[in-house]
C-alpha cells in the first residue's frame, strides 16, 4: 500500500479567537458540550456546523514530562471540522482544502516548580494520521466563510504555578480522506526518536490504518535512489520482524542514546532484488521504519551482520557485507529499531521512497 504524505507550514496569525462547540467547555468524546458563560447552549448548538464530527478519542489523563517539568495532560475532546472552516480563515494557501481537527485538553502542573512558557506544552503533542504522518499544527485567525467564528484558540497562560491548571484548544490539519490514529505526547518533542511517549488512541484508527497494508511476503516495488544510476524500482519483500532482548544491545556496535539503551530491539529484515542492468550496492535499510500502534515511525539502525565477537546476530538475518549485488540477484538487509515505550507495540513496516512522498507499508509479522 502507498501512504500519502503532505507538507504544510503553520500560518502565523492572532491566536485569541472566541471558542465554539467542540473546543470550549468540557466534553466526553462523542458526547455533549457543556455551556459556557459567554454563550448559552442553544447559541452554541446553532452555530456549530452539521459537518463537524466528534471523534472517539480516549479522554483521560496522562502524566508527562515537558522539558524536565512534570505535568498532566487530560484530553477532553477531538472534533473533526470541515474544509469550509479553512476557507474564511487567514491561513497559508497551501493549507486551504485541508481538514482541521480541534483538540481540547487540560494541562496541570504536577511538579514543585513553576512551569515557564506553559503554552509550549502543546508543542510536544502530535496528532497522528492513519497514514502514520503527523497532522500539521496551525494557528489561524479570521472566521468561516459563513461568518461564524473559528472554533479553537490556544488560551494557555505564560506561566503555570504548581498545582494550577488551564484548559486550551489547538488545531491540526490533515489531508482529506486521512483519519486519526492517535494523539501522542513526546517528552522531548521528537516523536520518532527514543524516549517516553504518552498515547491517547482513537477508536477505529488502527483498523483504518491497517486496511490496505501489504502482507508479509508480498513483493512490492519500492523507489530507491541509486545516485549516478538514478531512481530504481526494486522488488522488495518483508521477510521478518523479530523481537530481541535488551541484553542484545551490549554486543551490537550501535550508536544509542540513553533512552534507546533501555529499549527493546526489534529486528526487521527485508529482501531486495537488483532489477539491473548494473551491479547494485545495497544500503536500503536506512529507509526502513518500524511503525507502531501509537503512531510512531522508528527509524532503523544498520548493524554489521556480525556482532563484536564475530557471531551472527540472532533474529537479524542479513547477507549484506558491503558487497555488490549482480543484476537479478537478491540481498537481505536487517535493521534494528528500538522501541522505548512499554505501552506501544510494533504494527507495520514502512519504506520511505525516493522522489515520492509517503511510505510503502507491510503488516509486521511479529515473532
Amino acid at each position: 500500500m502507498r501512504l500519502s504524505s503532505y507538507i504544510g507550514k503553520a500560518a502565523m496569525g492572532a491566536a485569541s479567537i472566541p471558542l465554539l462547540a467542540g473546543c470550549a467547555g468540557q466534553q466526553v468524546a462523542g458526547g455533549t458540550v457543556e455551556p459556557t458563560a459567554e454563550r448559552s447552549a442553544s447559541e452554541r448548538t446553532a452555530k456549530r456546523p452539521a459537518s463537524w464530527t466528534d471523534l472517539p478519542v480516549w479522554t483521560g489523563a496522562r502524566d508527562v514530562v515537558h522539558r524536565s517539568y512534570e505535568a498532566r495532560i487530560t484530553v477532553k475532546s477531538l472534533v473533526r471540522g470541515s474544509e469550509e472552516d479553512m476557507r474564511g480563515a487567514r491561513v497559508d494557501e497551501e493549507l486551504k482544502g485541508m481538514v482541521p481537527h480541534y483538540l481540547t485538553f487540560r494541562v496541570t502542573n504536577t511538579g514543585r516548580k513553576e512551569l515557564p512558557d506553559a503554552y509550549l506544552v502543546s508543542s510536544d503533542l502530535a496528532l497522528n494520521g492513519t497514514d502514520w504522518t503527523h497532522g500539521e499544527k496551525v494557528y489561524v485567525s479570521g472566521g468561516r466563510s459563513d461568518g461564524a467564528d473559528l472554533p479553537c484558540a490556544d488560551t494557555a497562560p505564560k506561566t503555570l504555578a504548581p498545582g494550577d491548571s488551564y484548559d486550551t484548544c489547538v488545531t491540526y490539519v490533515l489531508p482529506e480522506g486521512v483519519g486519526v490514529l492517535s494523539l501522542a505526547h513526546k517528552a522531548d518533542g521528537y516523536l520518532d526518536e527514543g524516549g517516553a511517549v504518552a498515547i491517547w488512541p482513537v477508536e477505529g484508527g488502527l483498523k483504518a490504518a491497517s486496511a490496505d497494508l501489504a502482507e508479509p511476503g508480498d513483493v512490492v516495488r519500492v523507489r530507491w535512489d541509486a545516485r549516478e544510476d538514478g531512481i530504481l524500482e526494486l522488488p522488495a519483500t518483508l521477510v521478518s520482524v523479530r523481537r530481541g532482548n535488551a541484553s542484545d544491545l551490549a554486543v551490537l556496535d550501535l550508536l544509542l542514546n540513553e533512552n534507546e539503551r533501555r529499549g527493546v530491539p526489534y529486528y526487521v529484515s527485508v529482501t531486495y532484488t537488483n532489477p539491473g542492468p548494473k551491479n547494485l550496492y545495497p544500503d536500503q535499510a536506512g529507509h526502513v521504519s518500524l511503525l507502531t500502534e501509537g503512531g510512531r515511525q522508528i527509524r532503523g539502525k544498520t548493524p554489521f551482520p556480525l556482532d563484536r565477537f564475530g557471531r551472527k546476530i540472532p533474529g537479524c538475518p542479513s547477507d549484506w557485507v558491503a558487497r555488490m549485488v549482480p543484476p537479478g540477484d537478491s540481498v537481505t538487509e536487517c535493521s534494528v529499531h528500538l522501541v522505548t515505550d512499554d505501552g506501544d507495540k510494533p504494527f507495520a513496516v514502512g519504506f520511505a521512497e525516493a522522489g515520492r512522498p509517503g511510505l510503502v507499508t507491510w503488516r509486521a509479522p511479529l515473532r
